[in-house]
């Protein structure tokens, strides 16, 4: 039986959870349209977790809503016991489009969401993070010299520049070339490790999430509800092709198989 010491250092590790949330968007002369219904998950801290799910079913919504950009909704967000109302410099935010200021050099749209007012200290800073993600040498570039690639490590150079605890990741990889994303999703672990931030990814690619994730929450259409939440055992560095890979890929994708599909 298990013991209330144990029970109680469980709970303590609980860093994020998400009861009961609910989104809705009003919307004129119609009804009200429902995007998130019922959602409920723990992460514990540390922890690299993947959200996949269909096209518009609400999985950008559900990261904005833990983020705190988007405080409009019903049900909690608790993270390391607090309720989330706004964003937090404690949390950083990748979007799937870099955002760089064109007219910025890359030193500059990371030294932009800075709060350091020591120059020097920020200049130090920014070549560290810009080292992390393999872009030494290159603070004075401007964004049109840049590859899709590279400005997606700018921008996540720009989310880790404040040292978040949580980066969240909305399809971060999704307009990248096949080559390019693997590539980055092997960064994106070297930089989990060295960094240990708890991260959350938004993703509809189930070989991504697989390759990258501890967990992976599997959502339904919209109104999205949790449909899975599927552990991945697999060791640190993940074989792609491996039986076991490939088993746990065909079990999240059962979900998304039309009806035809799966009589076929």
């Amino acid at each position: 039986m298990e013991s209330l010491e144990s029970r109680d250092m469980e709970q303590q590790n609980k860093y994020i959870s998400v009861r009961d949330l609910r989104k809705k968007y009003k919307r004129k002369r119609q009804k009200d349209l429902q995007v998130l219904d019922s959602i409920n998950f723990e992460i514990s801290r540390g922890e690299f977790v993947c959200i996949v799910g269909g096209s518009g079913c609400g999985k950008s919504t559900l990261l904005r809503l833990m983020s705190g950009l988007d405080p409009d909704y019903e049900g909690q967000v608790i993270i390391d016991h607090e309720l989330v109302k706004k964003t937090d410099k404690r949390r950083g935010f990748v979007y799937q489009e870099h955002r760089l200021f064109p007219w910025f050099t890359v030193e500059k749209n990371i030294g932009f969401v800075m709060n350091d007012k020591d120059q020097e200290a920020k200049r130090r800073k920014i070549s560290e993070v810009l080292e992390l993600v393999g872009l030494k040498g290159f603070e004075n570039a401007y964004p049109r010299e840049l590859s899709g690639g590279m400005a997606q490590r700018v921008n996540i150079a720009r989310a880790l520049v404040n040292e978040p605890e949580i980066l969240f990741l909305d399809e971060p990889f999704g307009a990248l070339d096949a080559l390019t994303r693997i590539q980055l999703q092997k960064e994106l672990l070297t930089i989990r490790k060295k960094q240990k931030s708890t991260m959350l990814l938004v993703t509809h690619d189930i070989e991504e999430a697989v390759y990258l994730a501890d967990r992976v929450i599997v959502l339904a259409n919209r109104p999205a509800k949790i449909l899975d939440i599927v552990e991945i055992h697999l060791p640190e560095i993940r074989d792609r092709s491996s039986e076991v890979f490939q088993k746990i890929r065909r079990n999240i994708y059962k979900y998304f198989e039309s009806k035809d599909e799966k009589e076929e």
